[in-house]
């Protein structure tokens, strides 16, 4: 029954999805050829790898299956279904069963996708690949099996009882503070609650984000041969992490914000700073990007350069200026078109990178 509802909501979502993708697609058009290639080289790279370099390649690869999962978790084990699943007599090995048999369909499209670069490379056979075919096959099984595993761990996590917020202990006062006291510490609203209030989880994903941006950076700087793909990296985590600390501040923020509505301060007060505050990350590392492309060994296209530099600024804000009331299916379409965008001007910006 699960595996049912499952697979029909997947499909629902695939044909909200319809549009988003022909758009992407034509957007993408002349790179497509280039990209459908870029899924499976990871393997391919650490088939020439021996000892743990190859091992962590292969571990990468698995995380976009995880954060697919992840991501589709709502379709595949809703929240409401959780204190219906308690009641029933169900065993444990029964609910692994279950999760595996609708994680297995959630990575079909996926080991798909996998499946057709394979098929890519097999048919240009190049040289340096003769003779690695049987490990690539073999990391190939590894990541999807890697990615099964770690998604079954998530919706097991996703069982724990969630801890609800405390109550407030009192009615709000209505006393309105003085203006200048409100204005010195309005800075102190959205900062303290970062390490000794609510909004810890925020401040968890501000650090990995910096890590994660510094680390694809201080990659494509290493391995210069290599930039083109680092920075590939850098852009899908520039703007993935940027979208995922803007939600997660609006759910930590939230009680927050409902409590300062006796302050007074602007309307735009909370949005603005939880806009920048999302941002924080890809604007610090946007000026390290820029000063490692214009000081690196690299020559930058002409005329591509300026557009990349400053959609780089902006692509991370765009699918975050989505009305409020738009859906989750229009906020990630615009989140998809927006990394497209930027795939194609890198493109044009960096042909000029080393092969």
């Amino acid at each position: 029954m699960r595996l049912r509802w499952s697979a029909a909501e997947l499909k629902a979502l695939r044909r909200r999805w319809a549009a988003f993708i022909a758009v992407v697609a034509a957007v993408l058009g002349q790179f497509f050829a280039t990209l459908i290639g870029w899924p499976a080289l990871p393997l391919f790279w650490a088939s020439e790898q021996s000892g743990l370099l190859g091992q962590s390649a292969v571990v990468l690869h698995a995380l976009p299956g995880l954060l697919l999962c992840w991501g589709l978790r709502e379709q595949l084990l809703p929240r409401h279904w959780l204190d219906a699943e308690r009641a029933l007599p169900l065993r444990r090995r029964e609910l692994l069963l279950a999760d595996l048999a609708v994680i297995t369909l959630a990575l079909l499209p996926l080991a798909l996708l996998y499946s057709i670069s394979i098929a890519a490379w097999r048919y240009a056979d190049p040289a340096w690949m003769r003779g690695l075919w049987p490990v690539a096959l073999i990391n190939f099984a590894l990541s999807l099996l890697l990615s099964l595993l770690a998604a079954a761990a998530l919706m097991q996590v996703r069982r724990r009882p969630r801890v609800g917020a405390a109550p407030l202990a009192g009615p709000v006062s209505r006393r309105t503070p003085p203006s200048s006291a409100v204005m010195s510490s309005s800075w102190a609203l959205l900062l303290l609650p970062l390490w000794r209030g609510p909004a810890r989880p925020v401040l968890h994903v501000l650090l990995l984000a910096g890590i994660a941006l510094a680390a694809a950076l201080l990659a494509a700087l290493r391995w210069p041969q290599q930039a083109s793909w680092a920075l590939a990296v850098y852009t899908l985590l520039a703007m993935g992490l940027s979208a995922r600390l803007h939600a997660q501040a609006l759910r930590c923020y939230a009680p927050l914000m409902q409590a300062s509505q006796v302050l007074p301060l602007r309307p735009t007060f909370w949005p603005q700073r939880l806009l920048l505050l999302a941002l924080t990350p890809a604007l610090l590392a946007w000026c390290a990007l820029l000063a490692l492309l214009m000081l690196g060994p690299w020559r930058l296209a002409p005329l591509a350069a300026p557009l990349f530099f400053a959609y780089g600024l902006l692509a991370p804000a765009l699918p975050m200026l989505a009305a409020p009331g738009s859906s989750a299916e229009s906020r990630a379409g615009r989140w998809l078109l927006s990394w497209a965008l930027w795939v194609a001007l890198a493109s044009e910006a960096l042909l000029s990178l080393p092969a």
